[in-house]
């Protein structure tokens, strides 16, 4: 029975820790405002702390295969007392 519970916590701890990581390429991805010479990958939504909201848009892009992202629109939420950024954007292949 602890094997089973060690294990368990071992695997609860891995996959608690996993997040995407940004590629080098991927810290290059950035905003756009003329989308006229690019391909429209698809829309994605995300949630992230002001601080960390850019970092959420490249890290959508990239894994959509994007390399530039459109900032539809931007909701606040406070949860916890934590402002919370609800975002909408538009993953692009501009390059």
């Amino acid at each position: 029975m602890k094997k089973i519970i060690c294990l368990f916590a071992v695997i609860l701890l891995f996959g608690c820790g996993a997040r995407h990581q940004l590629s080098p390429e991927g810290y290059k991805i950035s905003s756009v405002t003329d989308t006229s010479k690019c391909q429209f990958i698809k829309n994605a939504y995300f949630e992230a702390r002001a601080s960390t909201m850019i970092y959420y848009a490249q890290v959508n892009t990239e894994m959509a295969g994007g390399d530039s992202y459109k900032i539809l629109n931007i909701s606040n939420e406070y949860a916890t007392g934590v402002n919370i950024q609800m975002v909408n954007i538009e993953v692009w292949k501009c390059k």
